[in-house]
């Protein structure tokens, strides 16, 4: 009884730090929530700057990078486990899911079939432009920018330029060719 309660209070306790560091604006907001995410996430690389209205779900799975840029209102649910490289960007209201509802047998109410973590990869210098929404199970390439409010449903290799719904390849920063050649 007393170990329930105990990591109730501790999980309520570091869900209203989270809470009030996300809401503090300007730029003693970005100090407040670099302080705060630091120790609740699975790592926080320097230089990262996360902005106003960051939500986040189990962020002792997320590993973030370094000189990265969250702009506001991101939200990452991270219970599949979420790895983000350096020197990357997200646009405003950008949405990055490791963990979706199970609802293959259609014989059971999706409610009770449980949940999928899939873990999200993105590498080094990648930027997602503002309402992108990343799947589960993704993998985005070192590289590649999904352009505004692309929906990403499957990985993408390196250097690709994706948008739409859902998210193809529209384009190229570096041929493929080019990065065997490397």
């Amino acid at each position: 009884m007393f170990r329930r309660r105990y990591w109730w209070w501790r999980h309520e306790i570091r869900d209203l730090a989270l809470w009030y560091a996300n809401h503090v604006p300007g730029a003693i907001g970005d100090w407040v929530r670099g302080k705060v995410l630091r120790r609740h996430l699975g790592a926080l690389g320097p230089q990262t700057r996360i902005g106003y209205g960051f939500r986040i779900t189990s962020p002792g799975q997320v590993r973030i990078g370094a000189h990265c840029d969250f702009n506001e209102s991101v939200f990452i649910t991270g219970g599949g486990g979420v790895t983000i490289g350096d020197y990357v960007g997200f646009g405003p209201g950008v949405k990055v899911w490791s963990v979706n509802h199970r609802y293959q047998d259609p014989d059971t109410p999706w409610i009770l079939q449980g949940h999928e973590l899939l873990p999200v990869v993105i590498e080094d210098d990648v930027w997602l432009g503002a309402n992108c929404f990343v799947m589960p199970g993704t993998t985005i390439g070192r590289g590649s920018i999904l352009s505004a409010g692309t929906v990403l449903m499957k990985s993408v290799p390196a250097f690709a330029i994706v948008a739409g719904n859902p998210g193809r390849i529209v384009g190229w920063r570096k041929q493929p060719e080019q990065l065997t050649k490397e």
